[in-house]
């Protein structure tokens, strides 16, 4: 299939046999987000807009301060700290009396909590991320639809990280009957076999501990707790 904008960064994770293809992807994404808003484009009228509307998780704004660009971080901050606090000002003025119980939906302190609650589970970063990364997953299942050659590097994955293969299952929902199961034909094998791997891994992992197995060889068990901490979908 001929190459396109999202078709090259999938093909280019999917050639990491050794790692999960989706988690190559986001986080080539996450660290392309990260450069561009704390590139230039954090002086750009509509990126400022939705930075302050939106916000950052505290995950992504780690990321942003161990950028070392604390000027264009404090700049963003402070826009969006200055927007946060005039939309507090003008819930506080309503004086809409507060019930015996407090929990009146309509006084100043419930819409407050709502609004403070939405505005802490929403991140620019993320947005951008997800927005690109529905699409590679999109184009994901476009390339082993068309078969041939491409399609090929699917077949070859090892596997997914657990978060990822229930997306992918997920999304593979939408296929028909026939192309859903040979897709799972596809990549059910894999998954399987780098999971009991993974199981077999840890257990001689453990197993070194007993000072009988002191002198015996750690196979592929020496890294088995952080491989299955990666696969789990966790960072470290």
């Amino acid at each position: 299939m001929p190459n396109h904008i999202h078709t090259i960064p999938v093909l280019d994770a999917l050639r990491e046999p050794e790692h999960c293809a989706f988690c190559v992807m986001h986080k080539k994404l996450e660290q392309d987000a990260i450069l561009f808003i704390m590139g230039p484009a954090y002086m750009e009228d509509d990126v400022r807009m939705e930075t302050n509307r939106v916000g950052f998780c505290k995950r992504h704004m780690e990321h942003m301060y161990k950028n070392q660009n604390r000027l264009g971080l404090a700049l963003m901050l402070h826009t969006h700290v200055q927007q946060l606090n005039k939309d507090i000002s003008s819930i506080v003025q309503d004086r809409t009396p507060v019930s015996f119980f407090g929990k009146d939906p309509n006084s100043a302190l419930s819409k407050l909590k709502v609004h403070l609650a939405k505005t802490n589970s929403t991140c620019y970063v993320c947005n951008k991320v997800e927005n690109t990364f529905e699409r590679y997953i999109d184009t994901f299942f476009h390339i082993w639809s068309k078969g041939g050659e491409d399609a090929k590097l699917i077949s070859a994955q090892k596997g997914y990280c657990l978060p990822h293969f229930v997306q992918i299952l997920t999304e593979a929902e939408k296929l028909g009957r026939r192309k859903r199961e040979k897709f799972q034909d596809d990549i059910l094998p894999a998954w399987q076999n780098l999971m009991q791997e993974l199981e077999g891994d840890l257990d001689w992992f453990v197993q070194k501990f007993d000072f009988r197995n002191a002198d015996a060889p750690w196979k592929n068990a020496k890294e088995s707790v952080t491989r299955g901490i990666s696969l789990l979908g966790s960072d470290i």
